[in-house]
């Protein structure tokens, strides 16, 4: 046989061997179901569907700020059933509406869990209840008062209610007070101010508002269940100027002078790196203005208020006993 022969034969087989093998098998994979690593603690936001953005964007920046600080993971779900807790929770945040706090806590006895504007009764011991805020009403009645003071001509400042919030006039009348003291008009018609006129209901409105008309109110504050009454509209044709808490329809943003409220994401910043840190964490008010019209509420007078409102959440203002 020939060299050549030989070869030939050589590699022949070679190739019939290698024919032979059977085909290699891919070894199937699968994602894991979290990108957790399970050695390293998890802190995790549970941020129902329905939960208010503003909640969300603090609970989450606050949550990843110590996540970073403390060497743990940071999770956000939607969803979380107590049978699906990460072995690796060690601290979970939960945001209204309540998806179940308690049973949450229960199932995850070795976790802080931090439930925030959620009451819960007879709640694990694992479980810390933030809530986001204190006698809001009052105090956003009191700064309305200042603000209605502080921009009414000669004083002249009124407030409609409904027997829901009559229990925060005085502090309206005290807010009006602590501005201009006796509030007496230097030009008639000489009424005493302020004017408080009560609406039957947020249906029932009329009289009270043709009772603040006739001793010439300019001003106006209406308590938050008048607001989308047709109220303000009403007062608007006679030129007064509203003082409320939401966002004010288009129609009336010439006449709308400021909105006040509480702001319970700014609550929430302060108090959930506490709870997280294992500190107290009482109730805090935090008021702010919003949709403020330039032209009838000037920076200036914008700072005179916030310093008041500062005044006031500190304690250097007291409301009046109820």
């Amino acid at each position: 046989m020939t060299r050549t022969k030989i070869t030939a034969v050589i590699l022949c087989a070679f190739i019939l061997g290698g024919c032979a093998q059977q085909p290699a098998t891919a070894t199937p994979t699968s994602l894991p179901e979290s990108s957790l690593t399970p050695s390293v603690p998890l802190i995790a936001l549970l941020a129902p569907p329905d939960s208010d953005p503003s909640l969300v964007a603090v609970a989450s920046e606050v949550a990843t700020a110590y996540a970073s600080a403390n060497n743990m993971q940071f999770e956000q779900r939607a969803l979380l059933n107590p049978a699906d807790l990460p072995p690796s929770l060690s601290k979970l945040i939960v945001l209204p509406p309540d998806p179940g706090a308690s049973a949450l806590a229960a199932a995850a006895p070795n976790a802080q869990v931090i439930a925030v504007g959620i009451a819960s009764e007879g709640s694990p011991a694992n479980l810390t209840t933030l809530a986001l805020g204190g006698n809001d009403d009052a105090q956003i009645a009191f700064v309305a008062g200042y603000i209605a003071a502080l921009s009414a001509e000669d004083w002249r400042a009124g407030i409609m209610y409904t027997g829901t919030s009559a229990s925060n006039v005085n502090d309206f009348v005290a807010g009006v007070e602590y501005f201009c003291g006796s509030c007496a008009p230097f030009s008639p018609p000489l009424s005493e101010y302020p004017v408080a006129a009560q609406a039957a209901d947020p249906q029932n409105w009329q009289s009270a508002a043709d009772q603040l008309l006739a001793q010439f109110v300019n001003v106006v504050y209406l308590t938050p269940e008048l607001e989308a009454s047709g109220a303000a509209q009403y007062l608007v044709n006679s030129r007064v100027l509203i003082i409320g808490n939401g966002t004010p329809p288009e129609e009336l943003s010439n006449s709308w002078i400021v909105s006040v409220s509480a702001n319970p994401a700014e609550a929430l910043r302060q108090l959930l790196p506490l709870a997280l840190n294992g500190q107290p964490a009482e109730s805090v008010n935090s008021l702010s203005l919003a949709h403020a019209n330039a032209n009838l509420f000037s920076e200036s007078r914008q700072a005179d208020v916030q310093k008041v409102i500062e005044d006031l959440l500190s304690g250097y203002i007291q409301l009046p006993a109820d």
